[in-house]
């Protein structure tokens, strides 16, 4: 019987059983395209990651080779799957747990996560991930995008319009008037598609301002709710320093998953370089709460 380790981790939080689950197969061996998806759909999580091993200098030179899936689809990059990934290889994979920096070679590229030196125990392990270049796209008019949230445009912030960011995945980066507005979402997947062709983004992700450096966020697709999103939160980041909403170097804190009792902790920092965004790191804890073989024996 052929048994895969995996591991079931909780990331962007200190607390086992919040967060944003994540399924981590340590050694995906030889799986198919076919396989990995099927198994994604399985474990029927936002996201599931498979570690490719390949030998020590490549590891050493190029990182650890990583793919990401959801139920639907392989991305080239995400921040959850990063993140905790990055630390099952730590704790579980590297020949010293206790090593400072994991690099992960996804298809958006190389992705280094830095963890802190001072292990978390039961609180969780620290980690920073650096994300892909920003790139800050067009702005969008607040009546093209209010509707596939379930919302009027006048729910949206009068202030600061919706705008297509990438840092890796282009999400449109939507600010809401209040924290109040985020409760009446109701994700219009019909009106959803047509706003994510015009704006070329792959979701939409709402932001509210709470106070100075916190802001609360959302994100439904898939007909659900993510608990927390790193490559979202990572592209809110590049767009409130950038917009110079929040200032460069700051660690900007985004609260996320709480309409649906899994609250995450996601911090957000970038530089700005010549007026351009550069820098942003995203960062937050992973703790493990299970281990476990998937046998395949029977996959055809």
């Amino acid at each position: 019987m052929q048994g895969l380790e995996y591991f079931l981790c909780d990331v962007f939080t200190r607390q086992p059983l919040s967060g944003n689950q994540l399924a981590v197969f340590p050694d995906a061996g030889e799986l198919s395209d076919e396989q990995m998806q099927a198994i994604a759909r399985e474990m029927n999580l936002s996201e599931t990651a498979f570690v490719f091993r390949r030998n020590t200098l490549t590891e050493a030179a190029r990182g650890y080779r990583v793919r990401i899936f959801t139920v639907r689809e392989e991305l080239p990059f995400a921040g959850h799957p990063t993140l905790g990934t990055a630390a099952v290889i730590r704790r579980f994979v590297s020949e010293n747990p206790r090593v400072g920096t994991v690099r992960l070679d996804e298809n958006a590229g190389v992705v280094p996560v830095e963890f802190d030196h001072v292990e978390g125990g039961e609180a969780g392990i620290f980690g920073e991930m650096l994300q892909p270049q920003a790139e800050l796209g067009q702005k969008h008019a607040r009546e093209l995008v209010a509707p596939a949230l379930g919302l009027d445009a006048w729910d949206l912030s009068p202030d600061l319009a919706p705008q297509t960011v990438s840092t890796g995945v282009p999400f449109c980066v939507t600010p809401l008037r209040s924290a109040e507005q985020l409760k009446y979402m109701r994700l219009d997947t019909v009106k959803e598609a047509e706003v994510l062709r015009a704006t070329g983004a792959r979701h939409l992700y709402a932001i509210a301002r709470e106070a100075d450096g916190e802001w609360q966020a959302r994100m439904q697709f898939y007909g659900g709710e993510d608990p927390a999103t790193g490559s979202a939160a990572g592209c809110a980041t590049a767009y409130l320093v950038g917009n110079g909403v929040e200032p460069a170097g700051k660690k900007i804190h985004f609260r996320q998953g709480l309409a649906i009792a899994r609250p995450s902790d996601i911090f957000g920092r970038a530089e700005l370089v010549d007026g351009k965004v550069s820098e942003v790191r995203v960062a937050g804890c992973t703790v493990f709460v299970a281990r476990g073989q998937f046998f395949l024996e029977r996959f055809t």
